[in-house]
């Protein structure tokens, strides 16, 4: 029996349609957007390094004194951020990062690591990004080439009057080279042993910075105006999220 209503489907066939809309909605969100850390991922490329990574890290925990809303600034900040761990941490002082706009940077140490950034995802005290690029050996017997997911879950901590942000840092790394994956044994350890330095430079930098900017704020102002290397709106930026009185006081 045909429904009374112009151009209404038969039950049948709305079944049908209805079956094959759920499919595509299924097949669409396997294709495309899946879940970090808690975050909707919809970029393919993250999406390859995550479900087909040559290596895969949870990092140690990070702690240093601050607090979110300091984390987040800085962290909206990237090219600063550098600027002031170069020039607060001596191990860092050929690392620069140059915005190339649309949320796109670049990262360059001057010899070993070349490539670039982007946030993929951000959520509340939780970001995801990617990373691409080469990088050499300090002998520079050893090039590879890559990409990278890493992850951050932070949170603010208490102890006494004394906040502190603790952050678990995660890895996913998809090497470029096939031989690379069929002698992971071997390059493991050299892998573990460059991770774990870079990791353990950034870390040391971190806590430099954020003890300077929750302890001594307009001193480093002072200093900020003396380094050639940090530009005016940088300068205006930092100075009104910190309350520094332009004249130093």
């Amino acid at each position: 029996m045909r429904s009374g209503v112009p151009g209404a489907f038969p039950r049948r066939n709305r079944s049908i349609w209805i079956v094959a809309l759920l499919l595509l909605t299924l097949a669409s969100q396997a294709a495309g957007a899946f879940r970090l850390i808690g975050l909707a991922i919809e970029d393919s490329a993250t999406r390859e390094v995550v479900e087909r990574y040559t290596l895969a890290r949870q990092l140690k925990p990070v702690r240093f004194i601050g607090t979110l809303k300091t984390t987040d600034w800085m962290m909206d900040r990237p090219p600063f951020a550098a600027t002031l761990a170069r020039h607060l941490h001596p191990p860092l002082e050929r690392y620069h990062i140059t915005d190339k706009g649309n949320g796109h940077y670049e990262v360059d140490d001057l010899g070993a690591l070349r490539g670039s950034f982007r946030l993929i995802a951000r959520g509340p005290e939780r970001r995801i990004y990617f990373v691409e690029g080469q990088f050499r050996s300090l002998a520079h017997l050893l090039k590879l080439s890559g990409s990278m997911v890493f992850t951050l879950e932070y949170r603010e901590r208490w102890e006494g009057n004394e906040s502190y942000v603790e952050v678990d840092p995660q890895l996913f790394l998809r090497l470029d080279n096939i031989v690379a994956h069929g002698i992971l044994k071997v390059l493991a350890p050299l892998l573990h042993g460059i991770i774990d330095r870079r990791v353990g430079n950034l870390t040391a930098a971190a806590q430099i910075v954020s003890q300077r900017l929750t302890k001594d704020p307009k001193g480093l102002y002072r200093e900020l105006r003396t380094w050639s290397d940090v530009r005016p709106e940088e300068l205006d930026e930092y100075r009104r999220a910190f309350r520094t009185d332009e004249e130093g006081g």
